[in-house]
């Protein structure tokens, strides 16, 4: 109808072709779904308006497609194309180059493209950095985009330790721990002004944090740093509480055999004491979280009363019945 009515070449007829490839693809109909987005995407090119919001959506949406076919070449060059345009539109250091930078690192990495991927996260990152401080000064905005970034560090950590980089990981986990603390910060601060309505509860933070704190206790017993490691695992066990999201509270409970395995391998009673005390917090959350027949919790028990029965001059060269998958 609007071809008939208004021409081939017409911005409207380029949405309406839009719409239908969107829906198509909802319908598992990609590949005629492509043919839509590519025809809506030479008709903006024809009437000149591939700097207008919607040609840049549909070459983005255009991008997503290419990489759910595993077309990498096309679907890079779509992105390319999608963020220089952007970068036209909004200036190069801007949140909408950056959230679009970023959004392909994401796609990158779930498909195991992770050097692409880092490049990409990098590259996002320091386009967030480099958006003047005059376009932060709505403080709920700065402080998204600055989450925003926070999560970039993670994604960022994760790759770098795939790729054995452990210090790298390690400094950027540690760069994601502090942007989380600062978020919530900066939250607790906000929803403390007169008049600001409490938002929903949002844990997410709190399972990142916490998540990023084992990490880097893992990272650093990799590198022998016992004591490093060993504060990391303290601070997780400050940072979850009892109504804290399960999968936290288990991070806590695994973070307790971590630190009994750490306090077990430094001589002295008082060590000694701390491995025990730590090791009966770890089976109180495991009887919890899994039940007190649980085959880890029963191990824990077991372990425990090993230890229990053990003199402190005995434990040199003494093993753990602990599973190793607690002890990595």
């Amino acid at each position: 109808i609007f071809r008939a009515v208004l021409g081939q070449n017409n911005v409207d007829v380029a949405r309406s072709l839009h719409s239908v490839a969107r829906a198509l693809v909802k319908l598992g109909e990609n590949r005629v779904a492509l043919h839509k987005f590519t025809e809506a995407s030479q008709i903006y090119d024809s009437c000149d308006a591939n700097m207008h919001h919607d040609s840049i959506a549909n070459g983005l949406n255009l991008a997503t497609l290419l990489v759910d076919l595993g077309e990498w070449d096309r679907a890079n060059s779509q992105y390319e194309d999608v963020i220089q345009r952007k970068k036209r539109v909004y200036g190069e250091g801007s949140v909408a180059v950056a959230k679009t930078i970023n959004s392909y690192a994401i796609v990158l990495a779930k498909h195991s493209r992770m050097d692409e991927a880092l490049m990409n996260y990098i590259a996002a990152k320091e386009t967030y950095e480099s958006v003047p401080k005059s376009l932060l000064q709505d403080p709920e905005f700065d402080v998204k985009c600055k989450y925003d970034v926070t999560l970039i560090n993670l994604n960022i950590a994760s790759i770098r330790s795939k790729k054995g980089d452990i210090r790298g990981a390690i400094k950027s986990y540690e760069d994601g721990v502090r942007g989380l603390r600062e978020y919530a910060k900066v939250q607790a601060s906000l929803q403390a002004k007169p008049g600001v309505e409490e938002a929903p509860k949002n844990n997410s933070h709190v399972k990142h944090l916490v998540a990023a704190l084992g990490r880097i206790g893992s990272l650093k017993l990799k590198l022998g740093d016992s004591e490093g490691a060993l504060q990391a695992y303290e601070a997780l066990l400050e940072e979850v509480t009892t109504e804290s999201p399960q999968v936290s509270r288990v991070e806590k409970a695994k973070a307790y055999i971590k630190c009994a395995t750490i306090f077990r391998q430094v001589d002295g009673r008082a060590a000694h004491e701390r491995s025990i005390s730590h090791l009966r917090n770890a089976l109180v959350m495991y009887t919890e979280l899994f039940g007190p027949e649980h085959k880890d919790t029963l191990a824990i028990a077991a372990s425990l009363k090993q230890w229990e029965a053990e003199e402190p001059d005995d434990l040199q060269g003494s093993s753990s019945s602990i599973p190793s998958k607690y002890n990595d």
